[in-house]
This record gives structure tokens, C-alpha cells and sequence, in this order.
């Protein structure tokens, strides 16, 4: 009887070795380092089903999404990451003899002046153009932009639904279907430098990079421009920042300057939530915007016309919908499609101000 028992047991330790194996062997594709690692993209078919985690103050251990995995991306020999200790001197602005008129982008979302989500008056508008050839000169690719953030990038309601047309209607913001098309495939990557519970510490911190993708030694952005080589980054950080207003406004200038020096337009991103407890790192943003002359993107606007700031019951992360349908006014109530709306206007109004959309 004791011998049957024993032989049950083995046979019953072989069942469950032989699952796990089968498991740990299912056909889901490997993340490769060399030399043309890919990077996961939005699963258009989970559009509706995706959950956004909690934002965390510390690094947290939560796996990314699980996405589809793109074909592999072209990588550009001939344009590495520069080195951030050679010169970063840009070419002196333009100093314009009299005051220009702020450009409008656009048409206005729930009132809000397109000048008020995207600000970028004349002086902005010529830095950006510097910056883009710097960025020519080191091989960034001007049909490309990256994004970096936390949970709330890393969800398929965020920006992925433009590289799908079954998901999206412009209605009368058609004139920015160019923008679409011209950065198509940026939408739906998720990309290397986002992370749930991401705060500005760790985007230069080698310790929260994914080292399935990158580097013992490289940050998650270094590891994102290698694998991606963008002209444009659009960074929404800050919920996950409870620390004072100077230390917040040190860890975005080491960031902002790390891509002027890899010739990458930085675009700051207001955000709805008031995680910290007060509106000091949104205040920070825009402080830096102005001070470096780069884009800010003010989704804070328009957050403020909607419903609960567009927030879920935490009040962190943004409402959704079913489709970015802007011909349907509940649209024009949820959090992350009004997201989505503001972003290409803030990149139309990058392109503008390149010529790249020529």
C-alpha cells in the first residue's frame, strides 16, 4: 500500500513538472537584446478590458502589460546615443524685433483655447526647430516619438487607439489626421521608458530599467533612444512624485537636459490628479517649460471641464471610453480620450514648428 502511495506521489510530481514546462514553454515571444530588440505595443483586442494598476511612491515590482510584440524595429547604425558630455550648446535663438501673436493650434477642446493646451509662443516654436536639427544631425528619426511615464501610459486607452482607425472618429479635429499619419506605430508602443509606479527618480536610475531590454548600466531613456531613435518624447510624470517642489523640479531638469543633448524635443505634460496633495509639480512643469524653452502640453486645462477632472474613484488614474469618438459628446467628458485629443495637437503643433509635416 505504501509502495502505491509512493509511486502516486512520483507520478503526480511528474504531472505537475511536465505543466509547468509546457507553460514556461508556451509560443509567447522573448524580449532579445540583440541587436534589434522589440518592444511591446498596445493589444488593440483588450482595448476595453484593460485595468490601469494604482500609482505607487516606490519602485514597484509589477510586470508590464501583456501586448503584442511588433515586428522588429529598423535601427539606425548611424545614430547612437550621443555622448552627454560633448557639447550641448544650441544655436542662439531668434530674439524677434517686436512681440508675435502665440500661434493657435488648432480648434478649442471644451472651450479651452488650443493656445492654453499647447503652449508654445515664438520663442518656444524656434528652440523646438534648434532642437530638431540637432536631433537631424544625430539620425533621430522625425517620424517617430517615445513615451515615458507610469500606469497611466501603460494602458491601451492611452494614445495606442490611433494606429487602429476602427477605434477612432476626429470628427471636426480631422485636420490632425496628418499628425497620426506622419508618427504612425509610435501610438501603440508602449516603448522602454515606462514603468507602473514610475516617478522622476527613476528615469535615469539604472535600477528601474528593464533589463530584458536594456542595459546592466542603462537608464530607461538611454535603452528607449537606442531602441527607438525618436525626434519627440512626451512625458507624463509627476503622480507618483511626493516629494518637495525642489527635488522634483532637480530630478526634471536632469531629464529635460538628457534629451536636449540627444537632440529630443521633451514635451511636458500637465496632469489631472493632485497626488502629491497640492498642484506643485504641475506648477514645476510649466516653471521648466518656460525656462527651457520646450513645449508644455496643458491637459490640466481641460481637465479641469470635466467630470471629477476626468478621474477615476482614486483620483489618479483617467475615465475612458469605448471608442476616441469625437463626433459623440460623452467623449468629450472622459479623461483619456480628452488626453489623447490634446496630445495631437500638442504634436501638430511640434510639426508645425519643425516643417517636418511638409
Amino acid at each position: 500500500m505504501a509502495k502505491l502511495k509512493r509511486e502516486y506521489t512520483n507520478l503526480l510530481i511528474t504531472i505537475l513538472f511536465l505543466l509547468a514546462f509546457t507553460a514556461c514553454s508556451s509560443n509567447q515571444p522573448v524580449p532579445t537584446l540583440m541587436p534589434v530588440a522589440v518592444l511591446p505595443t498596445a493589444d488593440m483586442e483588450s482595448l476595453l478590458a484593460t485595468a490601469t494598476p494604482l500609482p505607487t511612491l516606490f519602485p514597484s515590482p509589477t510586470v508590464m502589460p501583456s501586448p503584442t510584440w511588433p515586428q522588429p524595429e529598423q535601427q539606425n547604425p548611424q545614430s547612437p546615443i550621443s555622448n552627454p558630455s560633448e557639447s550641448s550648446e544650441q544655436a542662439p535663438l531668434a530674439n524677434p524685433q517686436s512681440p508675435t501673436p502665440t500661434p493657435a493650434f488648432g480648434l478649442p477642446v471644451n472651450e479651452i483655447s488650443p493656445n492654453v493646451i499647447v503652449r508654445m509662443p515664438p520663442e518656444v516654436m524656434a528652440n523646438v526647430a534648434t532642437i530638431f536639427e540637432k536631433g537631424n544631425t544625430l539620425g533621430r528619426n522625425p517620424h517617430v516619438f517615445s513615451k515615458m511615464g507610469d500606469s497611466a501610459v501603460l494602458t491601451s486607452h492611452y494614445l495606442t487607439r490611433f494606429d487602429d482607425e476602427l477605434y477612432y472618429n476626429l470628427g471636426q479635429y480631422d485636420y490632425l489626421q496628418p499628425v497620426i499619419d506622419h508618427y504612425a506605430g509610435s501610438f501603440s508602443r508602449y516603448g522602454a521608458a515606462t514603468k507602473v509606479g514610475l516617478s522622476s527618480f527613476g528615469v535615469l536610475d539604472p535600477m528601474w530599467s528593464n533589463k530584458s531590454w536594456c542595459g546592466p548600466q542603462e537608464h530607461m531613456l538611454q535603452c528607449e533612444i537606442r531602441h527607438n531613435n525618436p525626434s519627440v518624447i512626451l512625458m507624463r510624470i509627476g503622480t507618483n512624485d511626493g516629494i518637495t517642489r525642489e527635488l522634483f523640479t532637480e530630478n526634471m531638469r536632469q531629464i529635460i537636459e538628457f534629451c536636449l543633448e540627444q537632440g529630443i524635443i521633451p514635451v511636458l505634460a500637465t496632469k489631472a490628479d493632485r497626488f502629491e496633495g497640492d498642484n506643485r509639480n504641475n506648477e514645476v512643469l510649466m516653471q521648466l517649460a518656460d525656462e527651457y524653452k520646450i513645449p508644455l502640453w496643458d491637459f490640466d486645462a481641460v481637465a479641469a471641464t470635466l467630470p471629477d477632472r476626468g478621474l477615476t474613484a482614486d483620483n489618479a488614474h483617467l475615465t475612458i471610453s469605448d471608442r476616441n469618438d469625437y463626433t459623440d459628446p460623452n467623449t468629450f467628458t472622459k479623461g483619456y480620450p480628452m488626453n489623447d485629443l490634446t496630445a495631437l495637437m500638442a504634436l501638430d503643433a511640434i510639426l508645425r514648428a519643425t516643417g517636418a509635416n511638409q
